[in-house]
């Protein structure tokens, strides 16, 4: 009997001891497979962060570029000190036109151009990957980026980006680090906003002299002083297109999945000693159900946050521009919708903007819509008009379409300079236009929708837009869904609800959302539910005056501002002179300025100012300035930087450039209709 106890106690123990082996094994075991895992997310992170980063740089680059092209053809000077002022004046390192023959015949480098014997640089002979600008003449592309890296001509570090001439050849801009960051840094302000890396981690977009540009954490940290993290996270570090790009995941997030992973191990090994085969088959059985139901989870989570990143995100979308504004927004009834918008530059004076809905649900019609996006897009930032852009588009995609999957799109190009809106409706619901202040739906005999068949041309519409008139555009799943009695929401009430809100336009689609919410009153969203409103503002007016940098004078401007800020709500005219005063005194005290300008532009629909301010002093960029630590106490703070952080917190947008040796600040308010 002692004989038996004592063999039972022996094999309680060598279980036990098993038992305690195979756990610390495995703690090590995941503990390993966790760090790997994260710094493997962090690469493939990477992948993706880097073609955004490209992408957004190509897409404000190549507008930057057809610019540059316009400016050409209007009959600028393309002799080298003309062609240096004007990369001067676009924000850009250096300008060069090419023939059809790819040498180059005008540039802002000297070293380009054929003197003492020595022939211009060819882009055929040069070698290295000067070359593929040949796409522009030959007639593959009529846009063309390549990277950020060495020169082939001089070994300095350039991004080039080319467009091509509708006489023939292209131009060319080359933009530094410097330059590249200047014209790319407002696009990529939030680009990452919404980014989460392993589920508490995220990116960070810095300057090379380490000020935060996109933040994941602290939305408005833009402008701080960046840190390294220090060793509570898995990160990395990459230079992309000249920006320093942070990828982070809180070790303590890898630590909870290994302690979970140790813990859910460490529960089947003890049911196992106890149930044995009984409960071994169902709980594997579970878990390999449960692992199959949320990897399928994960990858549709995925091709959502693929789809969503390939639309445009960030709003306002475009800081610097004045004459419009849009907003959009989408919520899918599945993990993958078949909805999408999207708006771009066409020229430098045209945008194109639409909203489209594929026929079907999830990732099938999520591949649909990205192809019919790309299509649309590529073609029309060609400059072709808009129905030779549909048909087109109509044309690849009806070509193999066996799933005979369809696209609806209604898809508008605004003249921001006079207005005109050119539209094409390929089969999708009329959208509601507001002309004068009255409500109405712009409705027109549609076009055949895209994918359906072969051969169909496309007809174009136009409506002419004044100053605070607007064009809103929807889908079916906000008009088509049902309430419990199966009632819908219907055009009527749609109508009621756009005509109803007069605040600005990102109000305006919550206030649509919020009242089909309210009309299906629990009932399951069937559709996708996807918006887009654009408003034409106008071409601004603009009082400048100019001042010398005095008191008498700061106090001249605070007056002169005063009295052209008259018709500007009071709410919104006092934080304008308060931030205005910062902005005077700055001048006056620090530039070393010798003359300074104000001047105050509103749009002819008066829903907005901006003031933009410009010295010839020393440089000096208040939005890169490190923001004081008002949890400090006045003592222990130190001086100066109040001024500018009230700047950046009340004003919306501000921006700032430094351009032909002057600074230009911008800053306003848009306060609604």
């Amino acid at each position: 009997m002692t004989e038996r106890r004592s063999l039972n106690l022996k094999l309680v123990m060598s279980v036990f001891a098993a038992f305690a082996l195979s756990l610390a094994f495995t703690w090590l075991l995941h503990d390993r497979l966790s760090e790997h895992d994260a710094y493997a997310l962090i690469d493939r992170t990477f992948e993706n962060v880097e073609d955004e980063i490209i992408d957004c740089v190509n897409e404000r680059l190549v507008r930057q570029c057809m610019a540059v092209r316009e400016r050409l053809c209007e009959g600028h000077p393309d002799d080298t000190a003309s062609l240096q002022e004007l990369a001067d004046e676009m924000r850009v390192t250096e300008i060069s036109v090419a023939d059809n023959t790819g040498e180059i015949v005008a540039s802002s480098v000297p070293d380009y151009l054929a003197r003492d014997g020595k022939p211009a640089f060819n882009f055929v002979t040069a070698g290295g990957k000067a070359e593929d600008m040949m796409c522009l003449v030959n007639g593959r592309e009529t846009e063309y980026c390549q990277p950020f890296r060495s020169n082939t001509a001089n070994g300095a570090w350039r991004k080039f980006v080319g467009v091509w001439l509708p006489a023939g050849g292209f131009v060319e801009i080359g933009c530094d680090g410097e330059s590249l960051r200047a014209l790319s840094r407002a696009s990529i302000v939030d680009l990452f906003r919404n980014w989460r890396v392993g589920g508490t981690g995220g990116i960070v977009v810095t300057t090379m002299s380490g000020l935060v540009i996109s933040d994941y954490e602290e939305p408005n940290r833009e402008g701080s002083q960046w840190t390294d993290p220090d060793g509570t996270f898995y990160w990395k570090r990459r230079e992309i297109e000249s920006f320093p790009v942070y990828v982070m995941i809180p070790k303590s997030s890898a630590a909870v999945e290994r302690d979970v992973l140790v813990g859910a191990t460490a529960a089947l090994n003890g049911a196992s000693l106890v149930f044995v085969a009984l409960l071994v088959g169902f709980v594997i059985s579970s878990f390999v159900r449960r692992q199959m139901g949320e990897q399928a989870a994960k990858e549709l989570k995925t091709a959502k946050d693929i789809q969503l990143s390939a639309l445009p995100n960030v709003f306002p979308p475009f800081p610097d521009e004045t004459r419009f504004d849009i907003w959009a927004s989408m919520e899918t009834a599945k993990e993958v919708g078949g909805d999408f918008y999207d708006f771009c530059f066409t020229s430098a004076d045209r945008v194109l903007f639409l909203v489209a809905d594929v026929s079907g649900k999830g990732v099938p019609a999520a591949m649909f819509m990205m192809r019919a996006k790309t299509l649309i897009k590529s073609a029309a930032q060609t400059g072709r008009p808009l129905a030779q852009v549909f048909e087109e588009a109509n044309e690849a995609l009806s070509d193999g379409n066996a799933s005979n999957t369809f696209v609806t799109v209604w898809a508008g190009e605004l003249n921001i300079r006079t207005g005109l809106v050119s539209y094409v409706n390929a089969g999708h619901n009329p959208p509601v236009v507001r002309l004068g202040g009255k409500c109405e739906y712009l409705k027109t005999k549609p076009s055949l929708v895209l994918g359906a068949m072969s051969g169909i041309g496309y007809r174009v519409g136009e409506v002419q837009l004044a100053p605070g008139d607007a064009i809103y555009l929807y889908t079916d799943g906000i008009t088509e869904q049902p309430n419990a009695s199966g009632e819908l929401y219907g055009d009527a009430r749609l109508l009621e609800t756009v005509s109803a809100c007069r605040g600005r336009r990102a109000e305006l689609l919550d206030a649509v959302l919020a009242d089909v919410s309210r009309h299906a009153a629990g009932v399951e969203q069937e559709d996708d539910r996807t918006q887009l409103v654009i408003r034409y503002r106008g071409e601004p007016d603009s009082v400048v005056r100019e001042y010398a940098p005095t008191m008498d004078d700061l106090a001249k401007a605070s007056a002169d501002l005063a009295v052209a800020l008259g018709s500007v709500p009071e709410k919104f005219r006092n934080q304008l002179l308060v931030a205005a005063d910062e902005i005077f005194a700055n001048i006056v005290r620090y530039s070393g300025a010798t003359r300074w300008s104000l001047s105050v532009e509103t749009t002819r629909h008066p829903d907005g100012v901006r003031l933009v301010f410009v010295d010839d002093g020393k440089p000096f960029d208040p939005l890169a300035h490190r923001d004081p630590d008002t949890t400090l106490s006045a003592a222990d703070r130190e001086i100066g930087g109040l001024g500018i952080l009230i700047v950046k917190k009340t004003m919306s947008p501000v921006t700032y450039k430094r351009r032909n040796g002057q600074n230009i600040l911008t800053m306003g308010k848009d306060y609604g209709n």
